[in-house]
């Protein structure tokens, strides 16, 4: 019999080899922190520690996330090193990175397609704004109208926080940017828009929430987001789009304590195209320090764009900005409903005018169900209000304010036809239904032109005109 003591292993190496084999490894490491710190580049580095697709932005970029030194040039040379290696996730550790952008140039830039910007957390790793300007640029070379081939494609921002830090300029641009999408990602404190897309195609938020941010003073014109096919902003360096913005989620996203609005979707200074193809569900617009602009605004270019699900509160306004009551949805896209709706305010404070504003363009039907104002203080002009130059149809639904004027404006001559009856040729009974018809329920005798109402279990009828 064999005995072997404690902590022996019967198939254990001469302790000269495990010695040797021990030195290796320590060789090896040696080895790999001398690429990281002796000026290799970040692809060598990481294809030193077998990760050829993951670029820590402390390890591969130098980056110290204290609040206070400048780690733009670290992190750029981590997303440098992404670009370069086709593709990879740009990793952010536990910190507070202050990035300052420098004139006429953004303080990051993403360069190449397939780059995943992720944090420890969306408030536990935070990209910090050190001066006015851009933030992020996540945005293609230009436009692209047929192919997408000059845009910036297949990149994501997740568990990332974004503090403006008060300066003015955007935290991210997406110009030419298609296939894109961002998770869990925490915007703040910023003194202007927070994303600005132009040429922006099928992309998703995903529980997006942008905080206490709003355009600089005395501005109505710099919502939180703001999709549109072209602007100003893209004179110059990007040149004006030729294409739109379309296909884009918004799901489960919440923008709070803002000035000049939530979302707006709009057609911008090109025309041929329309944006289209927006989806909003799930989320929450809410603010008590209104400076100008409705929460949720659709210009009559847009098609497409449905919203459900949607809470609206207006508490008050910013400091210093006339108390002058808002309109609150803007909604004028064509082929479009909105719906599932709720717009509060508080009991003494008068912050809305309209609770929505609808106009339906030449061909359309403006499409509002289940539209609720729940008014503390009822609205100073109407809940809805229908736009004066509205030529289409209406389908308005189970949409009223609990206090205050229902509608004005011009009250729409047109409305979309309601559903039709069911024919029956014969008199109608509960057995020309699949299922037994409440009361109530209305058919037609198509034989006989006789109009039948369901009362009390019994079906009564009334002839028709000939």
């Amino acid at each position: 019999m064999v005995i072997v003591s404690e902590g022996e292993n019967m198939t254990a190496q001469p302790k000269t080899a495990r010695r040797a084999l021990l030195t290796g490894a320590v060789a090896g490491l040696a080895a790999g922190a001398a690429v990281m710190t002796t000026g290799g580049t970040a692809a060598a580095a990481a294809t030193a520690a077998g990760t050829p697709d993951w670029f820590d932005v402390k390890t591969y970029g130098g980056a110290i996330g204290d609040g206070a030194t400048d780690d733009a040039p670290a992190i750029q040379r981590a997303l440098d090193a992404a670009a370069a290696a086709g593709g990879g996730t740009v990793y952010f550790p536990v910190g507070k990175h202050l990035v300052k952008p420098t004139p006429g140039q953004p303080a990051l830039a993403v360069k190449g397609d397939g780059i995943r910007l992720a944090g420890a957390g969306a408030k536990a790793a935070t990209l910090i704004k050190g001066g006015d300007g851009i933030l992020l640029r996540m945005s293609g070379t230009g436009t692209s109208a047929s192919t997408g081939s000059t845009h910036r494609r297949y990149c994501s921002v997740e568990n990332l926080g974004f503090n403006g830090n008060r300066k003015t300029g955007l935290l991210l641009e997406l110009y030419y940017n298609n296939n894109s999408y961002f998770r869990d990602v925490f915007m703040s404190s910023n003194n202007d828009m927070c994303i600005d897309a132009v040429e922006f195609w099928d992309s998703r938020f995903y529980n997006l929430v942008i905080e206490d941010s709003t355009g600089t003073t005395g501005s109505t014109t710099q919502p939180n987001i703001w999709l549109r096919n072209a602007s100003s902003a893209t004179a110059g360096t990007w040149g004006y789009s030729q294409d739109n913005i379309n296909q884009i989620h918004f799901t489960g996203c919440r923008i709070e304590a803002f000035g000049t609005g939530a979302l707006w979707i709009g057609q911008g200074a090109v025309t041929s195209n329309n944006p289209n193809g927006v989806y909003i569900t799930d989320c929450k617009f809410e603010t008590s320090r209104m400076q100008g602009g409705p929460h949720l605004k659709t210009d009559a270019g847009c098609k497409h764009v449905y919203a459900t699900n949607i809470y609206c509160y207006a508490g008050d306004f910013a400091a210093g900005t006339p108390a002058t009551a808002r309109n609150i949805i803007s909604w004028a896209a064509s082929s479009s409903a909105l719906e599932n709706v709720v717009i509060a305010n508080k009991a003494g404070k008068a912050t809305v005018n309209a609770g929505v504003t609808l106009y339906s363009g030449p061909g359309s039907t403006a499409v509002l169900r289940n539209v609720v104002g729940l008014y503390g203080t009822p609205p100073t002009g109407t809940h809805i209000y229908y736009e004066q130059s509205s030529t289409g149809d209406f389908r308005v639904e189970n949409s009223y304010g609990s206090s205050g004027a229902q509608a004005t404006g011009t009250i729409p001559v047109k409305n979309a036809p309601n559903p039709p009856l069911r024919l029956v040729p014969g008199p109608v009974n509960d057995a020309s239904f699949t299922r037994q018809p409440l009361d109530g329920t209305m058919a037609v005798d198509s034989v006989n032109k006789r109009l039948y109402v369901r009362v009390g279990g019994q079906w009564l009828w009334s002839a028709l005109n000939s």
